[in-house]
């Protein structure tokens, strides 16, 4: 009786279609636009920054416009070249048109390959701990916490982890501050609710004063354009040094608006701290209070009159960027215990594209032999292997961008010994098939007796390799782990494409063949 392969055939091609729609944006097949201007969204000036830099390589483009033959557009240059060959070259359209027809995320990339810091602290308790429950809630609360500093910055995919027992491991990758993100993780009262006592936009002009005991100069924040240069001169303030509230104290911060829509803050203190708001607003009425995070007063609202309900609005003109901000700096909360640092790693981003750059042209020299022996020896066969072995790779690649895994260098290792272990498969499978031949078995008996007996010798194989897998990512650590979760996940899709996927092509392509033996 003849086996209808048109339904696994179909669920080969649906699972395919699904790999590819989830791997493609991250094989880097469409051009990486960057946020120029920082605005959170990618759009015209980004367009045209990048269209600016990809004209540089355009031999054509600078021959015309590159007035000083020195390599580069000026600013006039390319306002010029910009003008004249903006419907021709199309400079105001997204160029990345057809990545909107893919799942928009793309593979996480770890810290070697990327480039950031790798930090371990330790946590210090102010009181003493009892017992491993209480140790346990003291660093869970403070991996929260660090969380919602990080998020404050915009640092894309932070890990924060438990490291042993008492330790804390933060892995930041990509390009960032590294002094204020160090400065901002260490502090213990990251936020503070300050008396201002006075402002000067000189910190000399404050005298005599800044001189006493109980006071202290902080800086106002200072903002910078979208090329990370200063844009504004800060205000310095003189304050009292001992907070009127910090961080703790606060229960709620979102951004609101007022009966005209104009955006404002909103914030309200637990119960302890709503006591002490409403002496403190009391006492301070037509005054001016700063709220302090990380060194510098990110605004210092006036008091308007004695608030005793804790709940509390800053009025002002601000934009709804600069709410955001405010809410994200007094919903950051402080620190319940002290971290030490031990341990810090830094990996420079030349590097980790080094890195990558080596990693894929091994696996791609790595993939072109495999690739060329299979078909060499197999024939028709390997050909066949050869197309389940790029599925095989496809599917790995949206597996773990499904998953949200993070692929480093090991984890590209993973990735090149996973293509090992696919032919391996398929030389096992192959090698039983030949024999079944040589029996005198027709062709789909053959297909059928040699993936039977070749089964279990894979699947004994793959499991054992799945448990070393396990164990990798239970006592590993970092790279490690990444190496376990790639080889494990390429493990798996291997399994599905030597013993499922080449069985059923392969039944397929002889199905209506007059061939009298399978070519292999």
């Amino acid at each position: 009786m003849k086996e209808n392969l048109k339904p696994k055939l179909i669920f080969i091609l649906a699972v395919f279609m699904l790999s590819l729609y989830v791997a493609v944006p991250s094989l880097g097949v469409f051009p990486n636009v960057e946020d120029v201007n920082r605005d959170g969204f990618i759009n015209s000036p980004d367009y045209h920054a990048f269209y600016r830099e990809k004209m540089k390589s355009n031999t054509a483009f600078m021959a015309a416009y590159d007035a000083d033959k020195n390599g580069k557009l000026s600013d006039g240059e390319w306002s010029i070249g910009y003008e004249k060959e903006k419907e021709a070259k199309g400079f105001d359209k997204d160029p990345r048109f057809l990545e909107r027809f893919f799942y928009q995320k793309r593979i996480t990339k770890g810290l070697d390959l990327q480039g950031g810091i790798d930090l371990i602290y330790k946590v210090e308790s102010p009181e003493e701990i009892k017992n491993a429950k209480e140790l346990s809630h003291l660093v869970k609360k403070t991996i929260t916490v660090l969380k919602n500093r990080i998020d404050m910055l915009k640092i894309t995919e932070p890990k924060i982890q438990r490291y042993k027992k008492d330790h804390i491991r933060v892995q930041l990758a990509g390009n960032f501050n590294e002094k204020q993100v160090k400065s901002i993780i260490g502090q213990t009262d990251l936020l503070k609710f300050m008396e201002v006592v006075d402002s000067q936009a000189n910190p000399l002009a404050f005298g005599a004063k800044s001189q006493a005991k109980d006071v202290e100069l902080v800086r106002g924040i200072q903002e910078k354009d979208k090329d990370g240069k200063p844009s504004n001169t800060p205000v310095w303030y003189l304050v009292k040094k001992e907070a009127l509230l910090t961080g703790d104290e606060v229960d709620r911060a979102n951004p609101e608006f007022d009966e005209f829509g104009k955006a404002r803050i909103g914030f309200s203190f637990k119960p302890e701290g709503t006591k002490i708001w409403g002496k403190v607003t009391t006492r301070l009425t037509g005054r001016r209070i700063a709220i302090v995070m990380g060194g510098e007063v990110f605004m210092a609202p006036n008091v308007e009159g004695p608030i005793l309900s804790g709940g509390s609005t800053i009025t002002g003109q601000f934009d709804l960027k600069y709410v955001k901000s405010i809410v994200d700096v007094l919903r950051a909360g402080s620190l319940p215990a002290k971290l030490v640092a031990v341990h810090e790693n830094r990996i420079g981003a030349t590097l980790g594209q080094d890195s990558v750059e080596r990693g894929f042209k091994a696996g791609a020299i790595g993939f072109g032999l495999v690739f060329v022996l299979m078909f060499v020896w197999y024939k028709s066969s390997g050909a066949i292997a050869n197309m389940a072995l790029l599925f095989n790779l496809l599917l790995v690649m949206a597996v773990m961008v499904f998953l949200n895994a993070t692929l480093t260098l090991p984890g590209i290792a993973g990735l090149i010994l996973t293509v090992g272990m696919a032919v391996d498969a398929n030389v096992i499978i192959f090698e039983r098939l030949k024999e079944e031949l040589k029996s005198g078995k027709s062709i789909r008996a053959a297909i059928d007796a040699g993936f039977s007996k070749a089964f279990s010798a894979i699947i004994d194989s793959n499991v054992t390799s799945l448990l070393t897998c396990v164990i990798l990512f239970k006592y590993g650590s970092g790279p490690i782990q990444g190496f376990a979760v790639t080889l494990s996940i390429g493990i798996l899709a291997s399994m599905f494409t030597a013993i499922f996927v080449v069985k059923v092509l392969l039944k397929a392509w002889y199905a209506n063949s007059d061939a009298a033996t399978v070519s292999i």
